[in-house]
């Protein structure tokens, strides 16, 4: 069965609040930042049966900056968040995108080359960690 691929309501709140625990377990959201996020900003999430990943976006005049991608724990390694991608950019065809992710985090580095993000300046110390963030964008496919 292929994915399916529907807006975040805030009726989902408690559910999308145990997804962040889940994929995010050392640094989850709160309740409030979430419920904040579905207040002013969107999110999606990827599933057939359930839920098996989701992403949340803040979609501005001219490009669509991507907060959080995950996928849930048991669906890892099975292209869940290429397909969330995917549908976002569907979404959003004529918008750059945006996004920040840990310098050492390899695989989603190499996620957002293969879906055509491209490496744009690196900030060093920039998360409470001290990690670098390397900010990436994709440019609107003419």
């Amino acid at each position: 069965m292929s994915p399916s691929f529907q807006q975040i309501s805030e009726e989902q709140l408690p559910e999308l609040v145990e997804w962040e625990k889940l994929c995010f377990p050392n640094d989850p959201w709160s309740d409030k930042m979430l419920r904040t996020h579905l207040e002013f900003h969107a999110g999606y999430v990827c599933l057939d049966s359930v839920v098996k990943g989701y992403a949340l976006i803040c979609e501005t005049p001219w490009e669509v900056e991507i907060f959080r991608i995950a996928t849930i724990p048991t669906f890892t390694r099975l292209g869940v968040s290429t397909s969330l991608l995917n549908h976002l950019f569907t979404i959003f065809p004529k918008k750059d995108f945006f996004l920040e992710v840990k310098e050492q985090n390899k695989a989603a580095f190499t996620l957002y080359k293969k879906v055509g993000f491209e490496e744009l300046e690196t900030r060093k110390n920039y998360y409470p960690d001290g990690s670098t963030a390397v900010i990436m964008t994709r440019k609107t496919i003419s």
